[in-house]
Protein backbone atom coordinates (compact mmCIF):
# COMPACT_ATOMS: atom_id res chain seq x y z
CA UNK A 1 0.00 0.00 0.00
CA UNK A 2 2.51 2.98 1.15
CA UNK A 3 5.92 1.38 -0.23
CA UNK A 4 7.26 4.58 -1.54
CA UNK A 5 7.07 7.58 1.08
CA UNK A 6 8.05 11.15 0.65
CA UNK A 7 9.00 12.69 3.89
CA UNK A 8 10.20 16.66 3.13
CA UNK A 9 12.05 18.00 6.02
CA UNK A 10 12.68 21.52 7.13
CA UNK A 11 14.30 21.35 10.71
CA UNK A 12 11.38 21.80 12.26
CA UNK A 13 9.61 20.13 15.45
CA UNK A 14 6.56 19.37 13.08
CA UNK A 15 8.95 17.61 10.07
CA UNK A 16 10.58 16.27 12.82
CA UNK A 17 7.54 14.13 13.75
CA UNK A 18 6.64 13.62 10.56
CA UNK A 19 9.70 11.92 10.14
CA UNK A 20 8.82 9.51 13.51
CA UNK A 21 5.21 9.04 11.72
CA UNK A 22 6.41 8.44 8.66
CA UNK A 23 8.55 5.88 9.62
CA UNK A 24 6.34 3.89 12.00
CA UNK A 25 3.81 3.64 8.36
CA UNK A 26 6.96 2.35 6.64
CA UNK A 27 7.68 -0.28 9.21
CA UNK A 28 4.38 -1.46 9.27
CA UNK A 29 3.65 -1.38 5.39
CA UNK A 30 7.16 -2.50 4.04
CA UNK A 31 7.39 1.14 2.93
CA UNK A 32 10.92 2.82 1.79
CA UNK A 33 11.29 6.50 2.60
CA UNK A 34 12.99 9.36 0.96
CA UNK A 35 14.04 12.44 2.92
CA UNK A 36 13.75 15.51 1.00
CA UNK A 37 15.31 19.18 2.44
CA UNK A 38 14.79 21.90 0.18
CA UNK A 39 16.61 24.67 0.23
CA UNK A 40 13.99 26.97 -0.38
CA UNK A 41 15.05 29.92 -2.85
CA UNK A 42 12.56 32.27 -2.07
CA UNK A 43 14.16 32.74 1.02
CA UNK A 44 17.03 34.83 -1.42
CA UNK A 45 14.13 37.59 -0.98
CA UNK A 46 15.49 37.94 2.78
CA UNK A 47 18.45 39.17 1.00
CA UNK A 48 17.07 42.21 -0.85
CA UNK A 49 18.04 45.53 -0.81
CA UNK A 50 15.08 48.36 -1.27
CA UNK A 51 12.81 45.88 -3.53
CA UNK A 52 16.50 44.74 -5.53
CA UNK A 53 17.89 41.47 -4.97
CA UNK A 54 21.62 41.72 -4.53
CA UNK A 55 23.55 40.71 -7.44
CA UNK A 56 24.98 37.59 -6.10
CA UNK A 57 25.43 35.32 -3.41
CA UNK A 58 28.77 34.78 -1.13
CA UNK A 59 30.29 31.56 -1.02
CA UNK A 60 29.66 31.52 2.44
CA UNK A 61 26.06 32.09 2.66
CA UNK A 62 25.51 28.91 0.05
CA UNK A 63 28.14 26.88 2.14
CA UNK A 64 25.83 27.85 4.75
CA UNK A 65 22.59 26.96 3.59
CA UNK A 66 24.24 23.33 2.25
CA UNK A 67 25.64 22.49 5.95
CA UNK A 68 22.15 23.59 7.39
CA UNK A 69 20.28 21.05 5.12
CA UNK A 70 22.83 18.19 5.70
CA UNK A 71 22.98 18.69 9.21
CA UNK A 72 18.69 18.43 8.93
CA UNK A 73 19.38 15.24 7.01
CA UNK A 74 21.77 13.88 9.90
CA UNK A 75 19.47 14.64 12.58
CA UNK A 76 16.91 12.77 10.63
CA UNK A 77 19.51 9.83 10.19
CA UNK A 78 20.04 9.72 13.57
CA UNK A 79 16.65 9.41 14.67
CA UNK A 80 16.06 6.66 12.82
CA UNK A 81 18.98 4.73 14.25
CA UNK A 82 19.58 1.25 12.73
CA UNK A 83 17.26 1.99 9.87
CA UNK A 84 18.70 5.12 8.66
CA UNK A 85 20.64 3.56 5.83
CA UNK A 86 17.30 1.41 4.26
CA UNK A 87 16.31 5.13 3.38
CA UNK A 88 16.97 7.91 0.90
CA UNK A 89 18.04 11.40 1.60
CA UNK A 90 18.34 14.17 -1.06
CA UNK A 91 19.15 17.70 -0.86
CA UNK A 92 18.25 20.35 -3.46
CA UNK A 93 17.70 23.74 -4.35
CA UNK A 94 14.50 25.64 -5.35
CA UNK A 95 10.74 26.27 -4.48
CA UNK A 96 9.81 23.56 -1.78
CA UNK A 97 6.30 23.03 -3.14
CA UNK A 98 7.50 22.83 -6.61
CA UNK A 99 9.96 19.81 -5.61
CA UNK A 100 7.81 18.39 -3.36
CA UNK A 101 5.31 18.02 -5.99
CA UNK A 102 7.39 17.08 -8.70
CA UNK A 103 9.22 14.20 -6.70
CA UNK A 104 5.47 13.23 -5.44
CA UNK A 105 5.19 12.33 -8.97
CA UNK A 106 7.67 10.26 -9.52
CA UNK A 107 5.99 7.07 -8.08
CA UNK A 108 5.53 8.27 -4.42
CA UNK A 109 2.43 6.64 -2.36
CA UNK A 110 2.62 8.37 0.43
CA UNK A 111 3.63 11.90 1.17
CA UNK A 112 3.94 12.23 5.28
CA UNK A 113 4.89 15.79 6.02
CA UNK A 114 4.58 18.69 9.14
CA UNK A 115 1.55 20.71 9.20
CA UNK A 116 3.50 24.19 9.62
CA UNK A 117 7.42 25.00 8.77
CA UNK A 118 9.67 27.17 10.12
CA UNK A 119 8.55 30.16 8.07
CA UNK A 120 5.68 31.54 10.17
CA UNK A 121 5.40 34.58 8.78
CA UNK A 122 5.97 34.06 4.99
CA UNK A 123 3.50 31.07 5.17
CA UNK A 124 0.81 33.52 6.29
CA UNK A 125 1.45 35.86 3.36
CA UNK A 126 2.32 33.02 0.56
CA UNK A 127 0.09 29.93 2.20
CA UNK A 128 1.97 27.13 3.64
CA UNK A 129 3.93 24.51 1.46
CA UNK A 130 1.76 21.81 3.01
CA UNK A 131 -1.64 22.99 2.28
CA UNK A 132 -0.33 23.80 -1.92
CA UNK A 133 1.12 20.30 -1.08
CA UNK A 134 -2.59 18.71 -0.34
CA UNK A 135 -3.93 20.44 -2.80
CA UNK A 136 -1.93 19.73 -6.35
CA UNK A 137 -0.37 16.37 -5.76
CA UNK A 138 -2.21 13.19 -6.69
CA UNK A 139 -1.54 11.05 -3.69
CA UNK A 140 -2.46 11.21 0.03
CA UNK A 141 -0.94 13.54 2.19
CA UNK A 142 -0.46 13.00 5.90
CA UNK A 143 -0.21 16.27 8.16
CA UNK A 144 1.46 15.99 11.43
CA UNK A 145 1.40 18.14 14.54
CA UNK A 146 2.28 16.65 17.41
CA UNK A 147 3.21 13.10 18.41
CA UNK A 148 2.37 11.39 21.76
Amino acid sequence: MFKNILIPVDGSDYSYNAVQAGAAIAEKFGGRIQFLHVIDLSALASYSMGGAMLPTLSDTMIAEWQRNGEEILQTVKSMLGADADTHRYELVWGSPAQVIAEKAAQGCNLIVMGSRGKGAISEFFLGSVSHRISHTVNCPVLLVKDIE
